[in-house]
């Protein structure tokens, strides 16, 4: 006996048909299929998001989270949990995170479909900013599913930015024990800290690599751990050989075009009016103080020092700028140097823009006079932020050359944020585009825009941020440059390195690899 419904049948027969049309490219039938179906089901999830995908392809910020919501709604109060972790991530992508802790959070921790996408969901969560929660969702979770190295490894994570690295260590190796080729896990471990005994990792890496292909992410993600236990054992020239293999596989997997980037930035530099020179605060909003500059140049230990301060609270690495401007002009926008054509900015309502980007920071912090958003790619953004903010505060990182090419050489990074750091030509003409591009502005806006040397921060902390201070408006007080009195998570690259004292280890470290580097670097023409 046949139990489909015929609304079943057709539910999926247009779900069919719209599938084959997008595959031959016939967007406009697919779109009605779609729209078809929602007659049908109102909370067609699949459809939703479908929609929402095409709403961004055309450019429509607000049809596209229209949709997206509309899905959450569906999870939300239809139960329909079959597709519950693509709509948390894709809630994510309009960072739409007090959203995403309400899907999470309401649903049927019990079912299926929710323990199934148990490790997505924490993911999620801690993405949100959610660790506790993320926590306690993991700790319903691992006892009614089997044994799953993603969901160990979810928990690893929430531990390490949560600074409890020996409970990190512990369940990265619950989840090797139940996976030991799971390559994510390798890397974590190896970037965690030193293993008790030198190299007594390296031999399971070695063995997982024989796991994946030879030009695989995975591979790239084992090379890189194993730089770092290599390298943390003292055996810098098979660490660099390592560091060289996996650096090649992620560089073929990312276009970088130093030349493009290069125009977009002059053409930044040189045709922007100039923004206005005074801004006063909100009344009831905070104050915002970006902290920008290339990854691995000191923003997050900054952060941590200014997170020290009374009043002052740290927002974390968040879209909320590319958000607030989306949403006032109903497009999909990220920094401006990512913009194809660049559109003049006075096409956007700044003033609109300025004022619901700082809602949303007053929804994230709720009581803090300033709020430090450490988003490094805002640092090309900072045009807008000066016509859209004009009260805020932006402090770039500058570190030496040959230390913040090698330091973004040795990182990892997920996704394609950064394409440019697979290669150290790459990184020594973006790191002198950025370089041009702070002191432009740090010339042009000196009330607005401060440049602070990581030498400084790490050879002289107090110092260094009693000058920030001064700049922000805030009264002085060395004392708060120990960072490790801030317990706040964080979870960035250097979610383990800052629960540290402030040290100089990274002045010079460029100096341990000089035989390989200090050529590439002299042709490269990178100051010592």
């Amino acid at each position: 006996m046949n139990l489909i419904t015929p609304t079943h049948q057709e539910l999926d027969l247009r779900w069919e048909r719209a599938q084959q049309f997008e595959s031959n490219r016939d967007i406009a039938s697919a779109r009605s299929e779609y729209r078809a179906i929602l007659v049908l089901d109102a909370h067609h999830v699949p459809a939703l998001l479908r929609l929402s995908r095409h709403a961004q392809r055309d450019g429509d910020f607000h049809m596209a989270r229209s949709y997206v919501m509309r899905a959450s709604d569906s999870v939300r109060f239809a139960n329909r949990y079959r597709q519950i972790s693509f709509v948390s991530l894709r809630l994510l992508d309009f960072a739409e995170d007090a959203e995403v802790a309400s899907v999470i959070l309401t649903a049927d921790w019990n079912n299926p479909h929710v323990l199934n996408q148990s490790p997505m969901l924490a993911q999620h969560l801690w993405l949100a900013g959610r660790y506790e929660d993320a926590l306690r969702f993991i700790g319903h979770a691992l006892p009614r599913v089997p044994p799953n190295a993603l969901l160990h490894y979810a928990r690893a994570n929430v531990f390490r930015f949560l600074g409890r690295l020996d409970d990190a260590r512990e369940a990265y190796e619950a989840t090797l024990e139940i996976n030991p080729e799971l390559a994510d896990a390798h890397w974590s471990l190896a970037t965690l800290g030193r293993a008790r005994s030198p190299l007594e990792r390296v031999d399971r890496i070695r063995r997982a690599q024989s796991a994946h292909g030879a030009t695989s992410e995975e591979q790239a993600h084992l090379y890189y751990a194993l730089f770092h236990e290599l390298d943390a054992a003292g055996d810098v020239e098979h660490a660099w050989a390592a560091l060289g293999e996996g650096a090649a596989i992620m560089a073929q997997k990312f276009r970088y075009d130093p030349e493009a980037e290069r125009r977009q930035i002059e053409g930044l530099m040189d045709g922007d009016p100039l923004p206005p020179a005074e801004g006063k605060s909100v009344p009831g909003m905070p104050i915002p103080v970006f902290v920008v500059g290339m990854p691995r140049t000191g923003t997050t230990l900054l952060d941590r020092m200014l997170g020290n301060i009374p009043g002052v609270s740290s927002a974390g690495e968040r879209n909320d700028l590319s958000m607030a401007v989306s949403e006032v002009s109903n497009s999909f926008f990220g920094t401006l140097l990512e913009e194809r054509e660049t559109r003049p900015l006075s096409r956007i309502d700044m003033q609109r823009a300025g004022l619901r980007y700082l809602q949303r920071l007053r929804q994230v912090e709720p009581q803090a006079v300033f709020v430090i958003d450490k988003n490094p790619r805002n640092l090309f953004s900072i045009p807008l932020i000066a016509r859209a903010l004009p009260q805020a505060r932006i402090l770039c990182l500058s570190r030496n050359g040959r230390d913040a090419c090698f330091s973004g050489f040795k990182e990892l990074f997920h996704g394609a944020s950064y394409p440019y750091s697979y290669r150290l030509d790459h990184l020594a003409a973006h790191w002198k585009l950025a370089q041009s591009w702070m002191r432009h502005w740090h010339a042009r806006l000196p009330g607005m825009v401060k440049i602070v040397e990581y030498e400084a921060l790490a050879v002289d902390p107090g110092a260094t941020l009693e000058c920030v201070q001064d700049f922000i408006g805030l009264p002085r007080n060395a004392a708060f440059a120990d960072i490790t009195t801030n317990v706040a998570p964080v979870s960035t690259a250097s979610s383990a390195q800052v629960r540290e004292p402030v040290h100089q280890r990274g002045v010079g470290a460029w100096r341990r690899y000089a035989p390989w580097l200090s050529p590439i670097f002299d042709s490269l023409g990178l100051p010592e």
